[in-house]
């Protein structure tokens, strides 16, 4: 009789080595990296006082973490897309060790390549001040929790193209145009998932200050809440329905 531990770490490492085999996630992260350090460096020359941390990171947080949210996504549409969801399947019937395994692996890479790219960027940037390591921690968990959403999203939608245009539009200009509304942005802006995870991180985006009731910390369970309400909606989906 197999052990489950064992079978699970097995399912674990399955995914990891799909992940690291292919060069198209590296590539991605490469150029999310130097991204983000371009506009600490941007950041850094257009300042006459220097930057703090926060601002040196902002270039990961905006730009960063949602290339790595779409290779969290493409780990689950590429098979989708080759047909080797099938094969992975067969391999493992277990639908939501499959998806919990992707989302694990997803959300592992994506921490320590956030984490790699929020020091980076403090570098690039001189930054000046500390909180260097509670920015790392802060997006770190960021891109994590964003991970195991573009695995969720990409279970549901199926289609690369669909979920990156969820993954990216989601973030970078539907909640910046609701939290902006005239006249409503203040009643909206308090429930919008990534306003709020910008406000844990203390990164200024798009958002006004909102003045939301759980503070900054709960605005961080607000984010993971909705995460894993949209995981668990999308392993109850992939469970249902055909390969």
């Amino acid at each position: 009789m197999t052990n489950p531990m064992t079978h699970w770490a097995a399912v674990v490492d399955a995914e990891r080595i799909k992940l690291t085999s292919l060069r198209s996630p590296l590539w991605a992260t490469a150029a999310a990296a130097l991204l983000s350090f371009a506009v600490a460096a941007l950041q850094a020359a257009a300042s006459y006082s220097g930057l703090t941390v926060t601002r040196a990171v902002l270039g990961v947080a905006v730009f960063g973490v949602p290339v790595l949210v779409v290779v969290a996504a493409m780990t689950v549409t590429g098979e989708y897309r080759s047909g080797l969801i099938r094969t992975t399947l067969m391999a493992v019937p277990d639908r939501a060790a499959v998806l919990c395994a992707k989302a694990v692996v997803a959300a592992v890479f994506s921490a320590a390549a956030a984490a790699l790219m929020t020091i980076g960027s403090v570098v690039v940037g001189r930054a000046r001040g500390t909180g260097l390591w509670q920015a790392t921690g802060a997006i770190a968990l960021y891109a994590a929790l964003a991970a195991v959403l573009g695995v969720a999203v990409a279970a549901l939608v199926r289609h690369t193209a669909g979920a990156v245009t969820v993954l990216l539009l989601w973030p970078l200009l539907v909640e910046p145009l609701l939290g902006n509304l005239p006249g409503q942005g203040a009643q909206i802006g308090p429930y919008l998932p990534f306003a709020n995870m910008f406000r844990f991180l203390d990164v200024s985006w798009l958002f006004p200050i909102y003045d939301a009731p759980w503070g900054r910390w709960g605005s961080l369970g607000y984010f993971t809440a909705v995460v894993v309400v949209v995981f668990t909606v999308a392993v109850g989906t992939m469970t249902r329905r055909d390969a």
